[in-house]
């Protein structure tokens, strides 16, 4: 680390902009202050900077902010087990393409970073002389806590082009290890955060506001993983390219999740076979995915939302609560521009549905894509996809005050051998291409077979 002094002026310049709750942005618009608007800074101008960063960190070291701005002109890396602390007021200006490394590269390694401002003592992470920079990494095995802070025009590196990444070790339990409060990721080149892996934020973690990022190849503010959902704290995720979470389904499900109403859609999947299943299989313990009132979920074309994978007559490995309500419904839907019957699969139950399921104030629309499915049914059918499916016979009608509209196929297909479950009383049906229920497969059917029920 190298000191250089500079003069009173320059230094305090740079302190109004980093500090100041009036500074402007290059587009000419009001910055973010770094923890919002109206709040009273109490920077005091640096003395002792600027100072240079371009090494490895491998003892513990901290950022005070009477040495800003702190420059890192290389990427600096911390390492076996060493903590960057970055005092409040501090500035960090980052060289074009350069940032911040922790527990990286080696594997495994560990290390921290601490960035803990208050109202009045904001921490910012900028661009050098207005540069593009890269990102902050937390690799397997890093820590980090970050609080009234910013980051400013970040992503130049990740392949997501986030300025905050956080990547897990691919193992179980998924990795909790970074805070967030009070944080301020704008005018990231792609996603502000990028999670994979079986990483996530930590408990208690709150207030992440992500905007003005993405570009057309990565537009939304934040990519996950499925086992990241739990983790996502409350904040504000709009006012960027394209305002949802994109959820990247690497996993079956095998820990129990609460997908958040956060204000914006969850976008599922790349591809067709990007279903997200709930569930790891049936020698697995049972893991529930709780949807709260509002959420809006959009599928990729072609894929399917599975509670178990697995269709044998064995004990589902997954359950599905989404309990709406008539003002904040929840919606699964077409993540197509264009949405179209017959765009993604639908809802797939496998196995034996556990009794817990539950789903009140749902609607599902233009699902009916191919499933490469074939089931057994006394309904005079040829094709068996359909809005909710069912591979054995389920407990109970768990289906309430919902609907189903815009399907190329059926509504409930009853693909099982066994009762006959009555879910139309529950939900209404519109604009469907096949039955709204079809028959399950006794131990005789009518001759001939209905069409429909």
């Amino acid at each position: 680390m190298k000191s250089i002094f500079a003069s009173i002026g320059i230094v305090a310049s740079l302190t109004m902009i980093a500090c100041g709750d009036s500074a402007q942005s290059d587009d000419g618009e009001g910055g973010s202050g770094g923890t919002g608007g109206g709040e009273s800074v109490a920077c005091p101008v640096p003395t002792a900077g600027p100072t240079i960063h371009d090494s490895v960190i491998e003892e513990d070291e901290v950022w005070r902010a009477e040495d800003g701005p702190h420059i890192v002109d290389q990427w600096v890396t911390v390492r076996n087990g060493a903590t960057l602390t970055i005092d409040p007021c501090a500035t960090v200006q980052v060289a074009a393409g350069k940032g911040i490394s922790v527990a990286y590269p080696t594997s495994p390694n560990t290390g921290m970073i601490v960035a803990e401002g208050d109202a009045e003592h904001p921490i910012t992470f900028e661009g050098k002389d207005g540069a593009r920079w890269g990102h902050i990494l937390l690799a397997p095995g890093a820590k980090g806590s970050f609080a009234h802070a910013t980051f400013d025009n970040g992503g130049s590196e990740d392949t997501a082009g986030a300025t905050l990444v956080i990547r897990g070790d691919g193992t179980f339990p998924t990795k909790r290890d970074v805070f967030v409060e009070d944080v301020t990721i704008r005018r990231s080149k792609g996603a502000g955060v990028h999670i994979d892996n079986l990483a996530g934020f930590a408990d208690g973690s709150n207030n992440l506001t992500i905007t003005e990022s993405g570009d057309e190849t990565t537009p939304y503010p934040m990519y996950i993983d499925e086992h990241a959902i739990d983790t996502l704290p409350r904040g504000s995720y709009t006012g960027n390219l394209d305002d949802a979470i994109f959820v990247d389904p690497a996993f079956h499900l095998e820990e129990d999740v609460t997908m958040k109403n956060l204000g914006v859609p969850y976008v599922v999947g790349t591809f067709p076979a990007d279903s997200l299943v709930i569930g790891a299989g049936f020698d697995s313990p049972v893991v529930t995915m709780t949807i709260e009132p509002g959420v809006h979920i959009e599928m990729h074309p072609g894929a399917a939302f599975e509670v178990e994978h697995y269709t044998g007559p064995e004990a589902a490995s997954g359950v599905l609560i989404a309990e709406g309500t008539a003002e904040d419904p929840i919606v699964f839907t077409s993540a197509a521009a264009t949405p179209a019957a017959g765009d993604w699969q639908g809802l797939a139950f496998g196995g034996i549905p556990s009794a817990n399921n539950s789903l009140k104030h749902v609607r599902i629309e233009y699902t009916g894509a191919d499933c490469g499915c074939i089931f057994v049914s006394c309904s005079a059918i040829d094709q068996y996809e359909g809005a909710v499916v069912f591979s054995q016979q389920p407990p109970s009608a768990f289906i309430q005050d919902s609907v189903i509209a815009h399907g190329s196929s059926h509504g409930v297909v009853l693909g099982y051998l066994g009762d006959r479950v009555d879910f139309k009383p529950g939900i209404t049906f519109e604009d469907m291409g096949g039955c709204d229920q079809t028959l399950p497969s006794g131990e005789s059917c009518p001759d001939p077979k209905p069409a429909c029920e």
